[in-house]
């Protein structure tokens, strides 16, 4: 999955979080809980998943395409 890919996807999710009054300055000082939602293109066991997940985690934060075999279908911003 590339990285405008899931940026479009996290976007829409803090859009949604903000018009249903949540706060930029939460989502800023990473005060709220996210829960992300992942589909993977083959059945995994769960610790390759988790490994997925890990990697998908790092190349986010590095703004890089998540790894193959996992997409992210959806972030939740959670108060």
């Amino acid at each position: 999955m590339s990285y405008a890919e899931y940026k479009k996807i996290i976007s829409d999710a803090v859009r949604e979080y903000c018009n249903n009054g949540g706060s930029l300055l939460n989502i800023a000082l990473n005060n709220i809980r996210k829960e992300y939602i992942y589909d993977f293109d083959f059945i995994y066991p769960e610790d390759t998943k988790k490994n997925l997940i890990d990697k998908a985690h790092q190349a986010m934060q590095k703004g890089k395409d998540l790894p193959e075999g996992i997409r992210l279908t959806k972030v939740i911003f959670r108060n």
